[in-house]
């Protein structure tokens, strides 16, 4: 008995505290297991699904045999050498444009006496509630070849001075087109990668380089810019791989253009009566490794070398402003230059042809015809309404099931010694270099084919939130994964030591304190799947249409441009409300914790 209690070879209280922790950790082995078996389901069935099909023949419902001959007919195709070179330019060009204006700004905005600099840091938020749809179809409306609002300004300029131009001319369904479209859109995603390591650099460098006699633009060229390489190169990787992915302004004006790209080819392959989902999935089997590639790339050529980078220490500092002196104002002109390209001019053509019954550049005589009609038509139609109702579905599905399998995968990071962890984290990153319309075209694949055909998710909502939780997990896990990070292990034992099982202490500790981060992940993803349109596209039906889908129905298949621009505009509307009320919402959370 005296052996029992205390001075022999057991300790009940060391046993106790060890049948509890192979409790926990058996508990958390069988919770690893269930979040490998989501992942394996979401990211890797579907994929690999997609790749076997690339080498058969037939529709997905009913697949024909093995071969190589969608591989032969989409490679020996000098179609297929053309639309890879076309998408490697877009790209490209697209991310040389889109970096080069979000560093100068990210440079003006945090380390030079611009003024306003506040104003234009949230004004450049402002591009992220106009879709990438509407963006390319307000584009349109500007620079069509014969009835672009620009165009038709341009020619009655050229006749004035006595030029006869017959259209044009500028011409937006062209390579050099889709290039401008995306090299503006992207600008905020990439000031938002970058500007924080312009505020975080400690100027000790350039205070040197000034000290020696260098001038500003001599220090930003040869001190700056290179001291900051990892988080420049990480953008162009990140806005690289997007542009590959880039679907809106390839479809709006690359198709009519004939101008073929990766993801238009991948679209094109899956459209009815003539799918070929064998080429479709060859297309976008070869997409995926070009994507991984890239990953790959950045993991060795950037994390591996980061610590020769550093700048950012233990000693404190106060970033130095730089004075542009007589640029000051220039350089402001150039900020609102962009505003007005970026967001005052397409809102501005939106909101115009919203009120007209027909598209009509600006006059007297289309002023005239403006009314509230095509409002009327959004609002009161059926088929909108319902597909509002989708798009909220969708929407709250797909951004609460991608932050708790996101916040599931990091708790099992970062607070447990499962086995495989690691590689659990970086199966979920993976799926940020799987392109939207690949996802898509995987889940048509594996979800027409039994088994799993017979769930019956093909044509509902359910298959669209799959999709999208598919694409925006990595994101979601990258934000919980840091905010889990900074929870201190103490909070949770102590808990625990006070007989709260682990669900309650991650319900009641955990939780509140990483709320501002879930917050702040869960809209971030619910705006995204709100104007997502490459996945519900290719995944939809008449009883799954998001709003999205809606626009191009009107925009494409009733050519009832108004209807669209008028749809679009509430669109945007709802979005900036959407952001402007997530704002403030994790700002509370914020203080309050």
């Amino acid at each position: 008995m005296r052996n029992s209690i205390g001075t022999g070879d057991s300790n009940p209280g060391r046993e106790v505290a060890s049948f509890m922790r192979e409790g926990r950790s058996a508990g958390a082995g069988l919770f690893f297991l269930v979040v490998v078996v989501v992942l394996l389901w979401l990211i890797l069935i579907p994929l690999g699904q997609m790749i076997v099909s690339s080498f058969r023949t037939g529709h997905p419902v009913a697949p024909g045999p093995f071969t190589f001959k969608n591989y032969l007919a989409a490679y020996l195709n000098p179609l297929t050498y053309r639309m890879i070179f076309n998408t490697v330019l877009f790209a490209s060009a697209g991310t040389a444009i889109t970096v080069s204006i979000a560093v100068l700004f990210a440079w003006l905005i945090e380390r030079t006496d611009m003024p306003l600099r506040n104003l234009c840091w949230s004004l450049l938020l402002i591009p992220m509630a106009m879709p990438g749809l509407l963006f390319s179809i307000a584009y349109v409306f500007l620079l069509s070849p014969r009835s672009g609002i620009v165009n038709v300004f341009l020619r009655a300029l050229f006749g004035a001075i006595g030029i006869e131009v017959a259209e044009g001319p500028i011409n937006i369904y062209s390579l050099g087109g889709m290039i401008f479209l995306d090299g503006i859109r992207g600008v905020t995603t990439v000031f938002l990668l970058v500007v924080g390591a312009f505020r975080m650099m400690d100027p000790a460098l350039e205070e040197a380089s000034w000290a020696a006699g260098a001038r500003n633009w001599t220090t930003l060229r040869r001190v700056t810019l290179p001291v900051l390489w990892p988080a420049l190169l990480a953008a162009i990787i990140y806005e690289f791989s997007s542009s590959m992915e880039s679907f809106e302004a390839p479809l709006v004006v690359g198709l009519p253009g004939n101008v073929y790209v990766y993801s238009t080819m991948i679209y094109i392959s899956t459209r009815e009566p003539l799918a070929n989902y064998g080429l479709g999935a060859t297309f976008a089997a070869s997409y995926v490794l070009m994507a991984v590639a890239f990953a790959y790339f950045y993991q060795r050529a950037i994390l591996r070398q980061s610590e020769r980078f550093t700048t950012v220490t233990g000693k404190g500092y106060r970033p130095r402003i730089m004075t542009l002196g007589r640029w000051r104002y220039p350089a402001l002109a150039l900020f609102v230059g962009y505003f007005f390209v970026a967001v005052l001019l397409p809102l501005g053509v939106l909101i115009w042809t919203s009120l007209l019954p027909s598209y009509q550049p600006p006059s007297m005589e289309a002023l005239a015809q403006a009314s509230w009609n095509n409002y009327r038509l959004v609002f009161n139609e059926p088929q909108v309404l319902r597909t509002a109702w989708n798009t909220v579905v969708i929407t709250v599905i797909t951004a609460t099931a991608t932050v708790a399998l996101a916040f599931s995968v990091s708790w099992l990071v970062v607070r447990t010694k499962v086995r495989g962890r690691f590689a659990l984290d970086g199966l979920t990153f993976a799926s940020h270099a799987i392109p939207g319309i690949v996802v898509a075209l995987s889940f048509i694949i594996l979800y027409l084919q039994p088994p799993f055909r017979y769930l019956g998710l093909y044509g509902t909502v359910w298959i669209i939130s799959l999709a999208l939780i598919t694409q925006y997990v990595a994101f979601a896990s990258r934000s919980t994964n840091a905010a889990i990070t900074q929870i201190h292990r103490e909070l949770e034992e102590a808990g625990e030591v006070s007989g709260a099982g682990r669900l309650q202490v991650i319900w009641q500790i955990t939780y509140p304190l990483i709320r501002p981060a879930f917050i702040a992940a869960w809209i971030w993803v619910a705006a995204h799947a709100v104007r997502a349109f490459s996945i519900p596209l290719l995944l939809a039906s008449r009883e799954n249409r998001t709003l999205a889908v809606m626009l191009w129905h009107y925009w494409d298949e009733e050519a009832n441009q108004p209807a669209a621009a008028a749809l679009g505009v509430v669109l945007i509307l709802f979005l900036t409300l959407f952001t402007f009320s997530g704002r403030v919402l994790i700002s509370r959370g914020f203080s309050q914790k």
